[in-house]
């Protein structure tokens, strides 16, 4: 698929704007706008005329999200679940987990705060919190290791830096969780839709993502991978209709009372504990079926190499980065600090360059759509604004 044939299609934000913020909120392909707009006619079709057969197709790509989804992060289909976004699915595998009295928690300093507060909450419950401490906006492997133990009952990891694009080692790090009988739970929203991630290669547990970062979809979607053989083992710690016993709802809801005993669906299903946002799923099945008919392998490299012309051009320009610049340390996300950053970011804005403040730099995330004159433009812009 060629890129400019892309951004004049999908992204007609290209037209006016440099939009290098993919890590915050992205923009919608205008196929998944459609997408949406259909939908929302059909739905109003059917409830006008009470014929709801029109509404078939659009309820079976709802359910291949699941599908496409499982695809991006080599999983299979029956272990995903719809959540509405990222932090619940946080909070859900936080309270999910059997703790013991003396269990404990490792996270570390890079991580996004949902991904510290869901776990930090768990000292209520009496369970010690560990975050491990950054070095130079990097986790080492072995002050994770130092941190984890026999009594460790979750190593949680966001697979890349919110801020700085560091990247972790999930593998070894899931190999030294699951050799001390600890679990790993990875914050996946700014990873997937932005590199080839295989959760069964990486024997991750858990992993939990919405959907408007790199998946380009819109907000109100999110996917929860749970390890197939953890669903059953575990229950969730809220609970919806679909939740339970398809047979004990069925009888309740047509027939009469029978929930003397609470007794839980099986599966997946059991986890999806909210109302499905099926507008979100339906512009996010679409969004996925752009990322993969480009190709989540092809995307990762092109992401890789706008990443290091952007390096390039920035260390010329002399700024002092945030992110890791060795091999395998960062993707998708660069950093770097600047004097008055907010009269900066105000300066980019005017010229049509949209970028974040985070932890005292700039932030700046080009997805596989982006092209190397919308860096130069962005460096161009850099340097007026200092000129």
């Amino acid at each position: 698929m060629d890129i400019m044939n892309i951004r004049k299609r999908e992204f007609p934000i290209t037209e006016s704007k440099v939009f290098l913020n993919h890590a915050a909120v992205s923009p919608i392909p205008a196929r998944s706008a459609e997408a949406i707009k259909r939908f929302v006619e059909d739905k109003v079709k059917a409830q006008l005329t009470r014929d709801s057969d029109n509404l078939e197709y659009w309820w079976n790509k709802i359910i291949n999200a699941k599908k496409l989804f499982s695809m991006l992060i080599g999983a299979k289909e029956n272990e995903i679940a719809f959540i509405p976004n990222t932090t619940f699915g946080l909070n859900l595998i936080a309270q999910m987990i059997p703790y013991k009295a003396d269990s404990n928690v490792v996270t570390n300093t890079l991580e996004y705060i949902s991904n510290v507060i869901v776990w930090l909450k768990l000292r209520e419950k009496g369970i010690e919190v560990r975050i491990v401490k950054d070095i130079d906006g990097k986790i080492s492997i072995d002050s994770l290791e130092k941190n984890i133990d026999n009594a460790t009952a979750v190593v949680a990891i966001g697979q890349v830096c919110w801020y700085n694009g560091f990247r972790h080692d999930l593998k070894a790090i899931s190999e030294i969780a699951h050799e001390r009988g600890s679990l790993l739970a990875v914050d996946g929203i700014q990873a997937v839709g932005n590199m080839k991630i295989n959760v069964e290669k990486d024997e991750i547990d858990f992993l939990s993502a919405g959907s408007y970062k790199w998946l380009l979809g819109p907000s109100g979607a999110g996917f929860l991978y749970i390890r197939e053989e953890l669903i059953d083992e575990l229950n969730p710690p809220i609970l919806s209709e679909e939740s339970i016993d398809p047979e004990a709802y069925r009888k309740c809801l047509y027939e009469e009372f029978a929930l003397f005993d609470l007794k839980y669906s099986a599966g997946i299903g059991k986890y999806q504990v909210t109302h499905v946002n099926d507008l979100a799923y339906v512009g996010v099945e679409e969004s996925m079926r752009l990322i993969l008919d480009f190709g989540i392998e092809n995307i990762e490299e092109r992401i890789k190499l706008l990443d290091d012309y952007l390096i390039d051009r920035l260390l010329e320009c002399g700024c002092k980065l945030q992110t890791p610049l060795g091999e395998n340390e960062h993707h998708a996300i660069v950093n770097f600090k600047v004097k008055d950053i907010d009269r900066l970011l105000d300066f980019l804005s005017k010229n049509g360059i949209i970028v974040s403040k985070r932890v005292g730099g700039i932030r700046v995330s080009p997805h596989f759509y982006n092209t190397e004159e919308e860096i130069d433009r962005f460096i161009d812009a850099l340097k007026m604004a200092y000129a």
